[in-house]
């Protein structure tokens, strides 16, 4: 059996299936059009005897495969291909709509273990910096002639080979679901995080119970309101008046299954200390920006997380969703102790390697259970929906924080940034004692745990970008300024268009080991690191030629503004695309990743510049100035503007 990635391509007397071998990337094509017939029994035999490989499969590519297969014709694929394209037909209701049945294949749809759930197979394959970008050369209801045909072959194999390389790109993932459907003798190849939590949940508590857990519908209308921790207790007025108003709220259930916000919740904000932050069902956040603060002599910088945070508070809600019944808090209770017991068992140097794999492999399945129960609990669609205990998880995380800031700031240790769960204190080094004491007096009464970072220097554009650098001269990077490839955080490259990184690492070479930022960039030959990755609304043109809907650019000493295709409906004008000004597209990479001749360096450099003020190692002045110089301090181990 070998591995096929599999695309098609529907249009007015023409359609076609093509496969790429995964093993040796041999490519085979199946053509039905006025010059050439497809043989329904070598597909079949391809189809039944390979394990199948796609993007959005389930939906689209197998149910027209298969609707061929039972004798369907060019023009009955292409009316199919617009239902199901046009009426947004989901991958349950596609079989029912085409009057066919679809037999049990090894087929692996993509579109789920990628960990975005809106980012199109084109987006993807710019995250992963495929050689070719290029959007469906020619209109859906085009009639083809023989050349058009050989163009979308051309276009339908590039499909094949950013496929083949997202199916790479989540390679760990799909093992884990091998091995977690191999346990729980359930297929979750095709399934994202949140699902298979699901899933496993659902068949451990009907085992438990010996009872089919069946969906409980919460009506739009219901309300409820929030329960309050009993360990939960403020000292300052303002802190005392939010908790009794938050007791008080009546929330109720939308026509959505979504719950409605309170007016005076969604605009919330209340200062601690020095510090203002902002609560609401989203989440809480400090609001500084452009913002730097270090550790020195008098005072050590701390980050404290709290450990798999959502999972402890489910738990300590003594809530349920109602479809489980309370077995579910005993079930999801053994999820947590398995995956501790099995995350201590992998770290384990007297075990053998295959041992430790096993028992990683077990804690990142448990991973998956615990994050994504969290996941559903707001899905109406879902067993495990429970919007009372949504609204008790996210409050109760932030008002758990609030109160951890409100004592350690009472003991004058400053908080200079905090979000969901994990707050950075500015600790002066004769109260870290005390600190610790309020830390653990905190876990005790919450029964969460923490876990501490002391960090040299945290350089912020906002509570989530930001660049530390931790006690051992590693750096941190979230948001804008992060670079998941450079980490080699897959997830995050998926998750995340590429955006000049060259820009935020020669910022994090200056402040990690003081390389000047012109000499960083100047240095870097790789044009991976130089280009930006956007999604364009209707497509995008540059210079007339017509480029997608997502276009991979750089800036150039001789380029030009990439432009929306779509003009502005009342003026005719054609807007620009964000930050695109002077730039060259670059839909296909250079051979080695080699950079162009027309590299503007002078702007990239400026851009980091930017990124400098943004992070507050530079004040941004209110006129044009020279940037400051820059020191490297061997001793702090990070650099400064002077």
């Amino acid at each position: 059996m070998s591995t096929l990635i599999c695309d098609i391509e529907t249009y007015h007397g023409f359609f076609l299936v093509a496969f790429k071998r995964a093993e040796d990337g041999k490519i085979r094509t199946f053509e039905l059009s006025d010059r050439s017939t497809i043989n329904r029994d070598v597909l079949r035999s391809i189809l039944k005897q390979n394990r199948i490989v796609t993007f959005n499969g389930m939906t689209y590519d197998m149910p027209l495969i298969w609707y061929y297969l039972e004798g369907a014709d060019n023009a009955a694929l292409k009316l199919a291909s617009d239902r199901i394209i046009n009426g947004n037909v989901r991958y349950w209701e596609v079989e029912q709509l085409l009057g066919i049945q679809i037999p049990r294949l090894d087929h692996i749809d993509l579109i789920e273990p990628q960990p975005n759930a809106f980012a199109s197979l084109k987006t993807l394959n710019g995250r992963l910096h495929g050689p070719r970008m290029q959007d469906l050369p020619i209109a859906p209801d085009a009639r083809l002639t023989h050349a058009d045909m050989d163009l979308l072959t051309s276009y339908c194999i590039n499909d094949l080979d950013a496929t083949h390389r997202l199916f790479d790109a989540l390679a760990e993932p799909l093992a884990l679901r091998e091995a977690l459907s191999k346990e729980y003798r359930q297929n979750f190849m095709s399934k994202s995080d949140s699902q298979i939590g699901e899933q496993i949940v659902k068949r451990r508590v009907e085992d438990m119970t010996k009872e089919k857990v069946q969906r409980v519908e919460t009506p739009a209308g219901t309300s409820f309101r929030y329960k309050v921790p009993v360990y939960m207790q403020f000292e300052t007025a303002e802190l005392k008046a939010l908790l009794e108003r938050l007791h008080s709220t009546e929330f109720f259930v939308q026509d959505n299954g979504k719950v409605d916000l309170p007016a005076w919740l969604s605009s919330k904000s209340l200062m601690i200390g020095t510090t203002t932050y902002a609560v609401g069902i989203g989440g809480l956040h400090s609001t500084e920006s452009n913002r730097a603060v270090y550790s020195d002599e008098d005072n050590l910088l701390i980050d404290w997380d709290v450990l798999s945070f959502y999972p402890a508070i489910i738990l300590g809600s003594g809530l349920y969703p109602k479809s489980l019944g309370p077995e579910f808090l005993e079930i999801y209770s053994r999820i947590r102790d398995e995956r501790i017991a099995a995350k201590e068992q992998s770290s384990d140097k007297t075990r053998s390697n295959h041992d430790r794999l096993v028992a990683k492999t077990k804690a990142e399945g448990g991973k998956i259970q615990l994050n994504g129960v969290f996941g559903k609990l707001g899905s109406p669609y879902s067993v495990l929906y429970a919007p009372y205990l949504l609204i008790a998880v996210t409050l109760t995380g932030q008002l758990s924080i609030l109160m951890l800031i409100e004592r350690a700031e009472a003991a004058g240790i400053p908080c200079v940034s905090a979000n969901t769960d994990g707050v950075v204190f500015r600790c002066p080094r004769d109260r870290i004692d005390e600190l610790n004491r309020i830390t653990k007096q905190w876990e005790t009464e919450t029964g969460f745990v923490l876990e501490s970072t002391p960090y040299k220097a945290l350089y912020s554009a906002s509570v989530n970008t930001y660049i530390a650098v931790k006690e051992d001269g590693k750096v941190k990077r979230k948001g804008t300024v992060a670079n998941p490839r450079a980490d080699d955080d897959m997830r995050g490259q998926l998750m995340k268009n590429p955006n000049a990184v060259v820009c935020s690492d020669a910022v994090v070479a200056l402040i990690a080991k003081g390389t000047p930022i012109e000499d960083y960039i100047r240095q870097c030959s790789d044009v991976r690191d130089f280009v930006t990755v956007v999604n364009v609304k209707g497509g995008a043109t540059w210079r007339g030629e017509y480029l997608g809907k997502v276009v991979r650019y750089y800036w150039a000493t001789d380029g030009e503004e990439i432009l929306y295709k779509i003009p502005h409906p009342s003026t005719g004008n054609f807007k620009r695309v964000a930050k695109t000004e002077a730039c060259r597209p670059l839909m296909e990479l250079p051979e080695g990743n080699a950079l162009p001749p027309d590299i503007d360096y002078a702007r990239y450099i400026h851009e980091a510049e930017e990124i400098l003020k943004d992070v507050g190692m530079v004040e941004r002045p209110p006129d044009v100035k020279p940037l400051r110089v820059f020191k490297y301090n061997a001793t702090l181990g990070f650099a400064f503007a002077v």
